[in-house]
Protein backbone atom coordinates (compact mmCIF):
# COMPACT_ATOMS: atom_id res chain seq x y z
CA UNK A 1 0.00 0.00 0.00
CA UNK A 2 2.84 2.42 0.80
CA UNK A 3 4.46 1.66 -2.56
CA UNK A 4 1.16 2.36 -4.30
CA UNK A 5 0.82 5.75 -2.62
CA UNK A 6 4.35 6.69 -3.68
CA UNK A 7 3.58 5.83 -7.30
CA UNK A 8 0.35 7.90 -7.28
CA UNK A 9 2.14 10.88 -5.74
CA UNK A 10 4.99 10.78 -8.28
CA UNK A 11 2.59 10.47 -11.21
CA UNK A 12 0.51 13.36 -9.95
CA UNK A 13 3.54 15.58 -9.44
CA UNK A 14 4.85 14.81 -12.92
CA UNK A 15 1.45 15.56 -14.44
CA UNK A 16 1.10 18.88 -12.66
CA UNK A 17 4.58 20.00 -13.65
CA UNK A 18 3.97 18.98 -17.26
CA UNK A 19 0.70 20.91 -17.43
CA UNK A 20 2.18 23.97 -15.75
CA UNK A 21 5.26 23.88 -17.93
CA UNK A 22 3.08 23.66 -21.00
CA UNK A 23 1.16 26.72 -19.96
CA UNK A 24 4.33 28.66 -19.21
CA UNK A 25 6.08 27.91 -22.48
CA UNK A 26 2.90 28.30 -24.54
CA UNK A 27 2.34 31.83 -23.30
CA UNK A 28 3.68 34.76 -25.22
CA UNK A 29 6.63 36.64 -23.82
CA UNK A 30 4.40 39.56 -23.16
CA UNK A 31 2.14 37.62 -20.86
CA UNK A 32 4.77 35.36 -19.12
CA UNK A 33 4.38 35.52 -15.29
CA UNK A 34 7.20 36.85 -13.25
CA UNK A 35 9.25 34.70 -10.92
CA UNK A 36 7.20 35.50 -7.82
CA UNK A 37 4.02 34.38 -9.55
CA UNK A 38 5.60 31.07 -10.53
CA UNK A 39 6.72 30.45 -6.98
CA UNK A 40 3.19 31.06 -5.74
CA UNK A 41 1.73 28.57 -8.22
CA UNK A 42 4.22 25.92 -7.12
CA UNK A 43 3.18 26.46 -3.51
CA UNK A 44 -0.48 25.99 -4.48
CA UNK A 45 0.30 22.82 -6.40
CA UNK A 46 2.27 21.46 -3.43
CA UNK A 47 -0.70 22.13 -1.19
CA UNK A 48 -3.05 20.29 -3.55
CA UNK A 49 -0.74 17.29 -3.66
CA UNK A 50 -0.62 17.18 0.14
CA UNK A 51 -4.44 17.18 0.20
CA UNK A 52 -4.54 14.28 -2.30
CA UNK A 53 -2.12 12.27 -0.16
CA UNK A 54 -4.20 12.89 2.94
CA UNK A 55 -7.33 11.56 1.19
CA UNK A 56 -5.62 8.21 0.36
CA UNK A 57 -4.22 7.52 3.89
CA UNK A 58 -6.64 5.36 6.03
CA UNK A 59 -8.07 7.07 9.05
CA UNK A 60 -7.17 4.14 11.34
CA UNK A 61 -3.92 2.23 11.51
CA UNK A 62 -4.20 -1.35 10.17
CA UNK A 63 -4.19 -4.12 12.75
CA UNK A 64 -1.37 -6.66 12.27
CA UNK A 65 -2.53 -10.30 12.23
CA UNK A 66 0.97 -11.73 12.28
CA UNK A 67 3.31 -12.09 15.20
CA UNK A 68 6.27 -9.79 15.28
CA UNK A 69 9.42 -11.36 13.87
CA UNK A 70 11.44 -13.35 16.39
CA UNK A 71 15.17 -13.28 16.78
CA UNK A 72 17.19 -15.87 14.82
CA UNK A 73 18.10 -17.68 18.07
CA UNK A 74 14.42 -18.36 18.81
CA UNK A 75 13.86 -19.79 15.31
CA UNK A 76 16.87 -22.13 15.70
CA UNK A 77 15.59 -23.41 19.05
CA UNK A 78 12.16 -24.21 17.59
CA UNK A 79 13.72 -26.05 14.63
CA UNK A 80 15.91 -28.12 16.94
CA UNK A 81 12.91 -29.07 19.11
CA UNK A 82 10.91 -30.25 16.07
CA UNK A 83 13.83 -32.32 14.77
CA UNK A 84 14.37 -33.90 18.20
CA UNK A 85 10.69 -34.88 18.47
CA UNK A 86 10.75 -36.45 14.98
CA UNK A 87 13.91 -38.36 15.87
CA UNK A 88 12.35 -39.76 19.05
CA UNK A 89 9.35 -41.02 17.09
CA UNK A 90 11.62 -42.81 14.63
CA UNK A 91 13.10 -45.16 17.28
CA UNK A 92 12.17 -48.84 17.12
CA UNK A 93 12.01 -48.94 20.92
CA UNK A 94 10.48 -46.30 23.19
CA UNK A 95 13.47 -45.20 25.21
CA UNK A 96 15.21 -42.09 26.32
CA UNK A 97 18.51 -43.40 24.95
CA UNK A 98 19.71 -43.64 21.36
CA UNK A 99 19.80 -46.93 19.46
CA UNK A 100 22.48 -47.89 17.00
CA UNK A 101 23.06 -50.70 14.53
CA UNK A 102 26.04 -52.25 12.81
CA UNK A 103 28.41 -55.24 12.89
CA UNK A 104 29.83 -56.15 16.30
CA UNK A 105 32.06 -59.22 16.62
CA UNK A 106 30.96 -60.27 13.12
CA UNK A 107 27.28 -60.13 14.10
CA UNK A 108 24.64 -57.70 12.90
CA UNK A 109 23.56 -55.92 16.06
CA UNK A 110 20.83 -53.47 17.04
CA UNK A 111 21.39 -52.01 20.49
CA UNK A 112 20.92 -49.05 22.78
CA UNK A 113 23.88 -46.75 23.29
CA UNK A 114 24.24 -47.93 26.89
CA UNK A 115 24.15 -51.62 25.89
CA UNK A 116 21.14 -52.42 28.09
CA UNK A 117 19.06 -53.56 25.10
CA UNK A 118 20.69 -55.71 22.43
CA UNK A 119 19.13 -57.72 19.59
CA UNK A 120 21.13 -59.83 17.15
CA UNK A 121 19.15 -61.53 14.34
CA UNK A 122 20.65 -64.47 12.46
CA UNK A 123 19.92 -66.90 9.63
CA UNK A 124 21.30 -70.40 9.13
CA UNK A 125 21.04 -72.54 6.00
CA UNK A 126 22.44 -75.96 5.12
CA UNK A 127 21.86 -77.22 1.59
CA UNK A 128 22.85 -80.83 1.01
CA UNK A 129 23.18 -83.46 -1.69
CA UNK A 130 22.93 -86.97 -0.19
CA UNK A 131 23.51 -90.40 -1.68
CA UNK A 132 22.62 -93.46 0.40
CA UNK A 133 23.55 -97.00 -0.71
CA UNK A 134 22.16 -99.92 1.30
CA UNK A 135 23.68 -103.27 0.42
CA UNK A 136 21.29 -106.18 -0.29
CA UNK A 137 18.37 -104.07 0.91
CA UNK A 138 15.73 -104.96 -1.66
CA UNK A 139 13.64 -108.13 -1.36
CA UNK A 140 15.47 -109.67 -4.33
CA UNK A 141 18.84 -109.02 -2.71
CA UNK A 142 19.73 -106.04 -4.87
CA UNK A 143 21.29 -102.87 -3.49
CA UNK A 144 19.13 -99.82 -2.91
CA UNK A 145 20.50 -96.42 -3.95
CA UNK A 146 18.84 -93.09 -3.25
CA UNK A 147 20.17 -89.67 -4.25
CA UNK A 148 18.83 -86.15 -4.11
CA UNK A 149 19.00 -82.63 -2.74
CA UNK A 150 17.58 -81.51 0.56
CA UNK A 151 17.36 -78.35 2.64
CA UNK A 152 18.80 -80.00 5.72
CA UNK A 153 18.34 -76.88 7.82
CA UNK A 154 16.80 -73.46 7.37
CA UNK A 155 16.80 -71.73 10.74
CA UNK A 156 16.35 -68.19 11.93
CA UNK A 157 16.38 -66.52 15.31
CA UNK A 158 17.38 -63.65 17.56
CA UNK A 159 19.44 -63.39 20.71
CA UNK A 160 20.68 -60.62 22.97
CA UNK A 161 19.89 -59.00 26.31
CA UNK A 162 17.20 -56.79 27.85
CA UNK A 163 17.14 -54.25 30.68
CA UNK A 164 20.89 -54.68 31.16
CA UNK A 165 23.51 -57.38 30.61
CA UNK A 166 22.17 -59.71 33.32
CA UNK A 167 19.05 -60.81 31.41
CA UNK A 168 19.84 -62.62 28.14
CA UNK A 169 17.54 -64.44 25.73
CA UNK A 170 17.65 -66.78 22.73
CA UNK A 171 14.90 -67.75 20.27
CA UNK A 172 15.15 -69.81 17.11
CA UNK A 173 12.87 -71.59 14.68
CA UNK A 174 13.61 -74.21 12.04
CA UNK A 175 11.52 -75.04 9.00
CA UNK A 176 10.00 -78.50 8.97
CA UNK A 177 12.15 -80.72 6.82
CA UNK A 178 9.65 -82.75 4.80
CA UNK A 179 6.15 -83.08 3.45
CA UNK A 180 4.53 -86.40 2.65
CA UNK A 181 3.57 -88.68 5.52
CA UNK A 182 3.93 -88.48 9.28
CA UNK A 183 3.86 -91.21 11.88
CA UNK A 184 0.79 -91.85 13.99
CA UNK A 185 1.74 -93.28 17.39
CA UNK A 186 -0.24 -94.75 20.25
CA UNK A 187 -0.13 -93.62 23.87
CA UNK A 188 3.13 -95.53 24.39
CA UNK A 189 4.78 -93.73 21.48
CA UNK A 190 4.75 -96.82 19.24
CA UNK A 191 4.07 -96.25 15.55
CA UNK A 192 0.66 -97.55 14.47
CA UNK A 193 0.33 -95.86 11.09
CA UNK A 194 0.99 -92.75 8.99
CA UNK A 195 -0.99 -89.74 7.86
CA UNK A 196 -0.45 -87.33 4.97
CA UNK A 197 0.91 -83.88 5.75
CA UNK A 198 1.98 -80.76 3.93
CA UNK A 199 4.27 -79.29 6.56
CA UNK A 200 7.47 -78.86 4.54
CA UNK A 201 8.88 -75.39 5.16
CA UNK A 202 6.57 -74.56 8.07
CA UNK A 203 8.47 -72.87 10.96
CA UNK A 204 8.82 -75.02 14.09
CA UNK A 205 10.11 -73.71 17.42
CA UNK A 206 13.44 -75.23 18.46
CA UNK A 207 14.85 -73.13 21.29
CA UNK A 208 13.30 -70.38 23.38
CA UNK A 209 14.82 -69.46 26.71
CA UNK A 210 15.76 -66.61 29.02
CA UNK A 211 18.73 -66.56 31.38
CA UNK A 212 19.20 -64.23 34.32
CA UNK A 213 22.39 -63.64 36.27
CA UNK A 214 21.89 -63.00 39.96
CA UNK A 215 23.55 -59.69 40.81
CA UNK A 216 27.21 -59.90 41.80
CA UNK A 217 27.20 -63.71 41.84
CA UNK A 218 28.37 -66.48 39.47
CA UNK A 219 24.86 -68.01 39.46
CA UNK A 220 22.36 -67.88 36.60
CA UNK A 221 18.75 -69.02 36.27
CA UNK A 222 17.68 -70.38 32.89
CA UNK A 223 14.22 -71.52 31.76
CA UNK A 224 12.42 -72.38 28.53
CA UNK A 225 12.87 -74.88 25.72
CA UNK A 226 16.53 -75.80 26.00
CA UNK A 227 19.26 -78.29 25.19
CA UNK A 228 19.57 -81.09 27.73
CA UNK A 229 22.96 -80.35 29.36
CA UNK A 230 24.61 -83.76 29.04
CA UNK A 231 26.95 -84.52 26.06
CA UNK A 232 29.26 -81.95 24.45
CA UNK A 233 28.63 -82.58 20.73
CA UNK A 234 24.89 -82.81 21.47
CA UNK A 235 24.99 -79.37 23.16
CA UNK A 236 27.11 -77.58 20.52
CA UNK A 237 24.91 -75.89 17.93
CA UNK A 238 24.57 -77.39 14.46
CA UNK A 239 26.17 -74.15 13.24
CA UNK A 240 29.53 -75.06 14.77
CA UNK A 241 29.87 -78.81 14.23
CA UNK A 242 33.00 -80.16 12.57
CA UNK A 243 31.16 -82.68 10.43
CA UNK A 244 27.84 -82.16 8.72
CA UNK A 245 25.99 -83.62 11.70
CA UNK A 246 26.39 -84.59 15.31
CA UNK A 247 27.42 -88.14 16.06
CA UNK A 248 24.96 -91.01 15.80
CA UNK A 249 25.56 -91.45 19.53
CA UNK A 250 24.23 -87.94 20.27
CA UNK A 251 21.12 -88.62 18.19
CA UNK A 252 20.32 -92.10 19.49
CA UNK A 253 21.38 -91.96 23.16
CA UNK A 254 20.46 -88.32 23.86
CA UNK A 255 18.32 -85.51 22.54
CA UNK A 256 20.49 -85.00 19.48
CA UNK A 257 18.72 -82.46 17.32
CA UNK A 258 15.80 -82.26 19.73
CA UNK A 259 15.14 -80.17 22.83
CA UNK A 260 13.37 -80.34 26.17
CA UNK A 261 11.29 -77.98 28.29
CA UNK A 262 12.90 -77.23 31.63
CA UNK A 263 14.64 -74.91 34.08
CA UNK A 264 18.27 -75.02 35.21
CA UNK A 265 20.69 -73.34 37.59
CA UNK A 266 24.09 -72.44 36.12
CA UNK A 267 27.28 -71.85 38.09
CA UNK A 268 29.85 -69.97 35.98
CA UNK A 269 32.53 -67.97 37.83
CA UNK A 270 34.35 -67.35 34.52
CA UNK A 271 37.26 -69.48 35.66
CA UNK A 272 38.23 -73.16 35.34
CA UNK A 273 34.83 -74.68 36.15
CA UNK A 274 31.18 -74.29 35.21
CA UNK A 275 28.11 -76.42 35.91
CA UNK A 276 24.45 -76.62 34.93
CA UNK A 277 21.75 -78.68 36.67
CA UNK A 278 17.99 -78.67 36.52
CA UNK A 279 14.65 -80.35 35.98
CA UNK A 280 12.81 -80.92 32.71
CA UNK A 281 9.91 -82.77 31.14
CA UNK A 282 12.14 -85.65 30.07
CA UNK A 283 14.09 -86.14 26.89
CA UNK A 284 12.51 -85.03 23.61
CA UNK A 285 9.64 -83.11 25.19
CA UNK A 286 9.92 -80.06 22.92
CA UNK A 287 6.70 -78.26 21.94
CA UNK A 288 4.45 -80.28 24.23
CA UNK A 289 2.02 -79.26 26.95
CA UNK A 290 2.27 -80.04 30.65
CA UNK A 291 0.50 -83.43 30.53
CA UNK A 292 2.54 -86.48 31.53
CA UNK A 293 3.14 -89.75 29.73
CA UNK A 294 1.25 -91.34 28.06
CA UNK A 295 -0.80 -88.30 27.08
CA UNK A 296 1.55 -86.16 24.99
CA UNK A 297 5.06 -86.69 26.34
CA UNK A 298 7.50 -89.57 26.07
CA UNK A 299 8.35 -89.09 29.76
CA UNK A 300 6.79 -87.72 32.94
CA UNK A 301 9.81 -85.74 34.09
CA UNK A 302 13.58 -85.64 34.02
CA UNK A 303 16.58 -84.29 35.90
CA UNK A 304 19.89 -83.49 34.21
CA UNK A 305 23.24 -81.95 34.94
CA UNK A 306 26.72 -81.38 33.56
CA UNK A 307 30.04 -80.19 34.98
CA UNK A 308 32.93 -78.92 32.81
CA UNK A 309 36.53 -78.49 33.93
CA UNK A 310 38.91 -76.35 31.86
CA UNK A 311 42.55 -77.30 32.23
CA UNK A 312 43.67 -74.53 29.84
CA UNK A 313 42.44 -72.24 27.10
CA UNK A 314 39.43 -69.98 26.58
CA UNK A 315 35.81 -70.97 27.04
CA UNK A 316 34.83 -69.15 23.82
CA UNK A 317 36.92 -71.68 21.83
CA UNK A 318 35.04 -74.67 23.27
CA UNK A 319 33.25 -75.97 20.15
CA UNK A 320 34.03 -78.99 17.94
CA UNK A 321 36.99 -77.79 15.84
CA UNK A 322 40.05 -75.52 15.91
CA UNK A 323 38.42 -72.70 13.94
CA UNK A 324 39.11 -69.42 15.74
CA UNK A 325 41.17 -71.01 18.52
CA UNK A 326 43.83 -68.59 19.82
CA UNK A 327 45.60 -70.78 22.39
CA UNK A 328 45.60 -74.45 23.45
CA UNK A 329 42.28 -75.59 24.93
CA UNK A 330 41.64 -78.68 27.06
CA UNK A 331 38.28 -79.38 28.74
CA UNK A 332 37.05 -82.47 30.60
CA UNK A 333 33.37 -82.95 31.43
CA UNK A 334 30.80 -85.34 32.89
CA UNK A 335 27.04 -85.27 32.51
CA UNK A 336 23.91 -87.26 33.28
CA UNK A 337 20.17 -87.35 32.61
CA UNK A 338 17.45 -89.39 34.28
CA UNK A 339 14.03 -89.46 32.58
CA UNK A 340 11.07 -91.46 33.87
CA UNK A 341 7.83 -92.67 32.29
CA UNK A 342 5.38 -94.77 34.25
CA UNK A 343 7.34 -97.61 35.85
CA UNK A 344 10.26 -97.27 33.46
CA UNK A 345 13.27 -95.08 33.98
CA UNK A 346 16.23 -94.27 31.75
CA UNK A 347 19.61 -93.03 32.99
CA UNK A 348 22.27 -91.71 30.61
CA UNK A 349 25.77 -91.00 31.92
CA UNK A 350 28.59 -89.47 29.83
CA UNK A 351 32.22 -88.43 30.12
CA UNK A 352 33.85 -86.42 27.34
CA UNK A 353 36.99 -84.42 26.60
CA UNK A 354 37.94 -81.81 24.02
CA UNK A 355 41.35 -80.53 22.91
CA UNK A 356 42.08 -77.85 20.30
CA UNK A 357 45.00 -75.53 19.58
CA UNK A 358 45.96 -72.56 17.43
CA UNK A 359 48.00 -74.81 15.13
CA UNK A 360 44.79 -76.43 13.88
CA UNK A 361 44.60 -79.74 15.76
CA UNK A 362 41.30 -80.75 17.36
CA UNK A 363 40.53 -83.96 19.27
CA UNK A 364 37.26 -85.08 20.84
CA UNK A 365 36.29 -88.24 22.69
CA UNK A 366 33.26 -89.45 24.65
CA UNK A 367 31.98 -92.49 26.51
CA UNK A 368 28.20 -92.86 26.92
CA UNK A 369 26.24 -95.41 28.95
CA UNK A 370 22.45 -95.83 29.07
CA UNK A 371 20.72 -97.94 31.69
CA UNK A 372 17.00 -98.59 31.29
CA UNK A 373 14.60 -100.19 33.73
CA UNK A 374 11.73 -101.97 32.02
CA UNK A 375 13.07 -101.46 28.51
CA UNK A 376 10.40 -99.86 26.31
CA UNK A 377 12.28 -99.56 23.03
CA UNK A 378 14.42 -96.88 21.39
CA UNK A 379 13.22 -93.41 20.52
CA UNK A 380 14.21 -92.77 16.87
CA UNK A 381 13.74 -90.13 14.18
CA UNK A 382 12.68 -91.43 10.76
CA UNK A 383 11.60 -89.65 7.52
CA UNK A 384 8.00 -89.79 8.77
CA UNK A 385 8.66 -88.49 12.29
CA UNK A 386 9.74 -89.58 15.74
CA UNK A 387 8.52 -92.80 17.31
CA UNK A 388 9.53 -95.67 19.60
CA UNK A 389 10.10 -99.00 17.90
CA UNK A 390 8.73 -102.24 19.31
CA UNK A 391 11.54 -103.89 21.29
CA UNK A 392 12.63 -107.49 21.09
CA UNK A 393 10.35 -109.51 23.42
CA UNK A 394 13.50 -110.99 24.95
CA UNK A 395 14.40 -107.59 26.44
CA UNK A 396 11.05 -105.76 26.59
CA UNK A 397 10.30 -104.78 30.15
CA UNK A 398 13.70 -105.93 31.38
CA UNK A 399 16.66 -103.96 32.75
CA UNK A 400 19.11 -103.28 29.92
CA UNK A 401 22.43 -101.54 29.46
CA UNK A 402 23.70 -99.90 26.28
CA UNK A 403 26.93 -98.01 25.60
CA UNK A 404 28.87 -96.08 23.00
CA UNK A 405 32.41 -94.86 22.31
CA UNK A 406 33.04 -91.82 20.11
CA UNK A 407 36.32 -90.41 18.81
CA UNK A 408 36.71 -87.44 16.46
CA UNK A 409 39.76 -85.58 15.12
CA UNK A 410 40.49 -82.78 12.65
CA UNK A 411 43.33 -80.62 11.48
CA UNK A 412 42.82 -77.06 10.22
CA UNK A 413 45.25 -76.03 7.45
CA UNK A 414 45.82 -72.30 6.90
CA UNK A 415 42.37 -71.50 8.31
CA UNK A 416 40.62 -72.93 5.23
CA UNK A 417 41.08 -76.68 4.70
CA UNK A 418 40.13 -79.12 7.44
CA UNK A 419 40.25 -82.90 6.97
CA UNK A 420 38.44 -84.74 9.77
CA UNK A 421 37.39 -88.21 10.84
CA UNK A 422 35.10 -89.85 13.39
CA UNK A 423 34.69 -93.39 14.68
CA UNK A 424 31.78 -94.74 16.73
CA UNK A 425 31.14 -98.12 18.25
CA UNK A 426 27.96 -98.78 20.19
CA UNK A 427 25.71 -101.52 21.50
CA UNK A 428 21.92 -101.21 21.35
CA UNK A 429 19.13 -103.04 23.15
CA UNK A 430 15.45 -102.46 22.69
CA UNK A 431 15.56 -102.92 18.93
CA UNK A 432 13.37 -105.33 16.99
CA UNK A 433 13.91 -109.06 17.26
CA UNK A 434 16.76 -110.37 15.11
CA UNK A 435 18.58 -107.01 14.98
CA UNK A 436 22.32 -106.59 14.66
CA UNK A 437 22.93 -104.55 17.82
CA UNK A 438 26.72 -103.99 17.68
CA UNK A 439 27.18 -101.04 15.37
CA UNK A 440 30.24 -99.35 13.89
CA UNK A 441 30.16 -96.03 12.06
CA UNK A 442 33.25 -94.70 10.27
CA UNK A 443 33.07 -91.13 8.96
CA UNK A 444 35.64 -89.10 7.05
CA UNK A 445 35.49 -85.80 5.24
CA UNK A 446 36.94 -82.39 4.55
CA UNK A 447 35.74 -78.84 5.19
CA UNK A 448 36.63 -75.77 3.21
CA UNK A 449 36.01 -72.59 5.18
CA UNK A 450 35.39 -69.53 3.02
CA UNK A 451 34.69 -67.34 6.07
CA UNK A 452 34.93 -69.64 9.06
CA UNK A 453 31.66 -71.35 9.96
CA UNK A 454 29.75 -68.52 8.28
CA UNK A 455 30.35 -69.94 4.83
CA UNK A 456 31.77 -73.42 4.46
CA UNK A 457 31.61 -76.39 2.11
CA UNK A 458 31.76 -79.96 3.43
CA UNK A 459 32.26 -83.28 1.69
CA UNK A 460 31.68 -86.35 3.88
CA UNK A 461 31.36 -90.12 3.64
CA UNK A 462 30.05 -92.57 6.27
CA UNK A 463 30.38 -96.35 6.24
CA UNK A 464 28.48 -98.72 8.52
CA UNK A 465 29.96 -102.23 7.96
CA UNK A 466 26.97 -104.02 9.52
CA UNK A 467 24.32 -101.43 8.74
CA UNK A 468 22.02 -100.23 11.51
CA UNK A 469 18.69 -101.66 12.80
CA UNK A 470 17.00 -98.26 13.34
CA UNK A 471 16.51 -94.99 11.50
CA UNK A 472 18.45 -91.83 12.27
CA UNK A 473 16.94 -89.16 10.04
CA UNK A 474 19.20 -86.26 11.14
CA UNK A 475 22.27 -88.18 9.89
CA UNK A 476 20.49 -89.50 6.75
CA UNK A 477 21.15 -93.05 8.00
CA UNK A 478 18.28 -95.53 7.68
CA UNK A 479 17.54 -99.12 8.59
CA UNK A 480 19.59 -101.82 6.91
CA UNK A 481 19.97 -104.56 9.49
CA UNK A 482 23.13 -106.65 9.22
CA UNK A 483 24.22 -105.37 5.81
CA UNK A 484 26.68 -102.66 4.84
CA UNK A 485 25.58 -99.09 4.29
CA UNK A 486 27.34 -96.15 2.57
CA UNK A 487 26.41 -92.49 2.79
CA UNK A 488 27.98 -89.74 0.66
CA UNK A 489 27.14 -86.10 1.35
CA UNK A 490 28.10 -82.68 0.06
CA UNK A 491 26.83 -79.69 2.00
CA UNK A 492 27.08 -75.91 1.84
CA UNK A 493 26.47 -73.89 5.00
CA UNK A 494 25.65 -70.20 5.16
CA UNK A 495 25.36 -68.42 8.49
CA UNK A 496 24.39 -64.74 8.66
Amino acid sequence: MIQFRRVVFCNALVGVIAVTSGRVWAASPATQPDVGQLIEEVRQLRSEVQELKAERVPTAAPVSITSPPRPAESIDETTAAVESDASQHSYLFDSGTDFMSGFTLDRFTLQSSDGNFVMRPWLHMQFRDATLVRKDFKPDGEDDTSNGFEMRRVRFGIDGNMFGPNLTYFFNWATVRASGTSNVTNAAGVKIGTVSNNLGGVPLLEEAWAKYRLDDTPFYLKAGQIKDPVLHDQIVSSRYQQGEERSLTADIFLNGDSFTEGATVIYDPKSWIRTETGVNHGMRSANTNFFDYPSTNAFNYGVAGRAEFKAMGRWQDYNMSAVGVKEPLLVFAVGSDYSERGHAGQTVVVADAMYADQKGLSLYGAVVDRYTTHNFGIYTQSPTGASIGTPDPAVAGRHTNEYSFVGEAGYLIQQHWEPFGRYEYFKLQGTAAGSENYIQAITGGVNYYFYGHRAKLTGQATFLPNGIPIDDGPNDVYTNNGNGEFLFDAQFQLLL
